[in-house]
């Protein structure tokens, strides 16, 4: 049996003073794709920065990543993950044509520091046809549109062939078009052998090659399990706060009607 791709055990995460997490206790094995769903504050990107290796939990908390042993440097860690999202996006303020971008991240480098020899550029422009961008290739990234940007760096992500894909709420300021138009690129990742985190609150999003489904809340794990099970509507509702009522089309799910579960109280008149 293949030892599991990430494995998170009693891990507590502290920022600024105030803790974040608390007992964080995860596995994903090497065949799952996981959403990561939670209310704003829930804590999500911090556990995604805990996945990534960003941040470390305190003592007596450990994570161990695709089996490999305890002390492994994270520079060889981190090559073995991609990782995109908006912040990331807002972030990369290097003016390169598409394909650099790309090709960038067979250096790990934001920006492009390195000589690209001609098989490295020729890889940097096979992804981006594998994800439909071949067009771009020759586009600055700073006159691509914002969803063309997010699909460029998605290629980037993918370029040294990671074993394991991290999205922290990829289509968080696109238009619901250009979000169908990623979302529908992202599924071409069911072909390859790259497995998925994405972390949403937004339960459209969830595509078919999701397998499994963890909630957390307030800082913690408040449940998990297979994604039929955990898109239940009362699954849903318990993790959310609020009551809502779900619809399956084509493969994903659909709020079809939400309240909350404690309505705030009228103030009182101030005469």
């Amino acid at each position: 049996m293949k030892p599991p791709l990430i494995q998170i055990q009693n891990a507590t995460i502290y920022v600024g003073g105030n803790k974040v997490l608390s007992a964080i206790d995860w596995t994903m094995q090497e065949n799952e794709n996981w959403a990561v769903v939670g209310n704003n504050g829930a804590g999500k990107t911090t556990f995604m920065k805990l996945v990534f290796g960003e941040i470390i939990p305190v003592h007596g908390g450990e994570v161990r990543w695709f089996g490999q042993p305890e002390l492994t440097p994270l520079l060889d860690i981190r090559h073995k993950i991609g990782f995109v999202s908006a912040e990331y996006q807002a972030n990369y303020s290097y003016n390169l044509l598409g394909w650099e971008v790309v090709a960038s991240g067979l250096f790990s480098s934001i920006g492009l520091y390195e000589n690209v020899s001609r098989k490295q550029k020729q890889t940097a422009l096979e992804w981006m046809g594998f994800l439909g961008i071949s067009h771009l290739a020759n586009t600055g990234f700073r006159n691509m549109s914002y969803g063309e940007a997010r699909r460029t760096l998605l290629a980037r992500a993918l370029v040294h062939h990671p074993s394991l894909l991290i999205l922290d709420e990829p289509c968080t300021g696109l238009d619901i078009p250009t979000r169908e138009i990623f979302l529908k690129t992202l599924e071409k990742l069911s072909a390859t052998e790259t497995r998925i985190i994405y972390v949403t609150h937004h339960i459209e999003e969830i595509l078919p090659i999701i397998t499994h489904v963890l909630y957390l809340k307030q800082g913690a794990i408040h449940n998990q399990g297979k994604k039929a099970k955990m898109l239940a509507g009362k699954a849903l509702s318990d993790a959310l706060d609020c009551q809502v009522t779900l619809k399956k089309n084509a493969g994903r799910y659909w709020i079809t009607g939400s309240k909350p579960k404690k309505l705030p109280k009228r103030p009182r008149s101030g005469k």
